[in-house]
């Protein structure tokens, strides 16, 4: 009695893919062996369906690490099939697992990819040294969530069910199509990733969703010095031990206010005390080699409320101190790099506060400095196509105004800080470079983006 349970028992596993009730593997075996008459890849599609019926119910413990391995993508209404490189992710953190095929809609595959297909279907063992493998064990879907254990392994995302079974270090899966009679045949070797690598999986992955929260924290909470200012904290311990600035109560105050590090969200709650920071006399001269933090106080400060206001949609006060931070407090900075980058980004900045506040010429004219060989052409570039096709400006018109302005060129400090008039505006950049009228046009129009206009 007892070994005919067993035999029972062995019975149902090895035929799962038969009797569960979330699958009818007959159908899809008819519908893949039809196929498989004048498919390419006839010969896996049969060899999958014949391990297929010897599999195992795997547990949820192998489904824990990635996996690669291939995916046949199978339509039986238009009678294709195509081969594609596959993976399964599973997030240890999360707890969240993913699988697919990648680059479905493309009409060819890459070399790469190709090659990759040839060893992994060959002798998957050698694919260590596959230049492709490399970089596709780390690859992950957008598309994740938990796994599901009623009877068999299932993992249910929005377009696929897919089911689960194991023979041998043979993981293979089904994905059913929610909406058609698409359906996916997966095999992954899980030994094809060494061991050592799932911890360098994890932490890619750990990076990526890192990453993504620090890029969704950018777009409300835009910061430029975003490393730099926690040195205002530096700056503050600095002047404290010095006078005037040890009897000032008030910067007392607000250096004891900022006793957390400071970061781009935490920066939003002290627009008061960086304000305050503008008004603080600093010799120059007495500070030049002892604390460049306290040299780029003003700088750090005004720059930030600009980037403050700017997320806050206060648009006339984020004008205010981009200029500010362009002008009265430019960067200091031992290398000319630092100091120009920071001076493109401000000026970038400014031409979409001027979109925000509608002021055309403006939100163009600031742009017109960054392709004049200071290092940020393409991002210009980018930006000025978008609003010309946007505000539908007249690239004929454009052109003249962008002429008539190369004249009126003026270096009105001698320290870097240039005007130019754009369309009866008045515009301002740095440039560590030295620039002429004859210069400023020469290298405007030798661009690309000139030469379309």
């Amino acid at each position: 009695m007892k070994n005919l349970i067993y035999l029972l028992l062995f019975t149902t596993q090895i035929s799962f893919a038969q009797t569960n009730n979330s699958i009818d593997f007959k159908k899809i075996e008819t519908q893949a062996l039809k196929i498989a008459k004048t498919s390419k890849y006839g010969d896996l599609i049969k060899s999958f369906i014949a391990d297929n019926k010897a599999t195992t119910q795997i547990t949820q413990m192998g489904l824990i690490k990635d996996y690669v391995g291939f995916g046949i993508v199978i339509n039986p209404k238009n009678n294709s099939t195509k081969l594609l490189p596959a993976k399964y992710t599973y997030d240890i953190k999360t707890r969240l697992a993913a699988i697919g095929v990648v680059d479905l809609d493309k009409q060819e595959l890459t070399a790469k990819q190709l090659t990759y297909l040839s060893v992994y279907t060959k002798n998957p063992s050698a694919l260590e040294k596959d230049e492709y493998f490399r970089e596709f064990k780390y690859h992950a879907f957008t598309d994740e969530t938990k796994l599901e254990n009623a009877g068999e392994m299932t993992l249910k995302d929005q377009n696929y069910n897919t089911y689960f079974t194991i023979k041998n270090n043979l993981l293979y899966a089904i994905g059913m199509n929610k909406t058609s009679d698409e359906f996916i045949f997966y095999e992954f070797d899980t030994k094809a990733i060494p061991n050592d690598d799932y911890l360098l999986i994890q932490m890619e992955k750990n990076r990526k969703v890192k990453w993504a929260e620090q890029s969704k924290l950018r777009d409300v909470f835009p910061l430029y010095h975003d490393v730099r200012i926690d040195e205002i904290r530096t700056a503050l311990y600095y002047l404290l031990r010095e006078e005037p600035y040890k009897s000032d109560k008030k910067l007392m105050e607000y250096a004891q206010n900022m006793r957390q590090k400071l970061d781009r969200t935490t920066i939003r709650k002290f627009t008061t005390e960086l304000d305050y920071f503008l008004d603080l006399k600093i010799d120059e001269k007495a500070w030049k080699f002892k604390s460049d933090e306290v040299l780029n106080l003003k700088h750090t400060s005004a720059h930030a409320l600009a980037d403050i206001y700017f997320g806050n949609a206060n648009y006339k006060l984020a004008e205010k101190f981009f200029l500010r931070s362009l002008l009265d407090f430019k960067i200091f900075s031992a290398g000319g790099s630092n100091a120009q980058k920071d001076a493109n980004r401000i000026i970038y900045d400014l031409s979409k506060v001027y979109e925000k506040l509608g002021k055309t010429d403006e939100m163009m004219g600031y742009l017109i400095p960054l392709l004049n060989g200071n290092g940020s052409i393409s991002s210009a570039t980018e930006l000025l196509n978008t609003y010309i096709e946007k505000n539908k400006i007249d690239k004929k018109t454009f052109k003249k105004q962008l002429d008539a302005s190369f004249n009126t060129l003026d270096n009105v400090r001698n320290d870097g800080s240039y005007t130019f008039i754009f369309n009866g505006k008045v515009i301002f950049f740095y440039s560590v470079f030295n620039k002429t009228e004859s210069s400023f046009a020469k290298e405007v129009m030798e661009t690309d983006f000139y030469k379309s206009l």
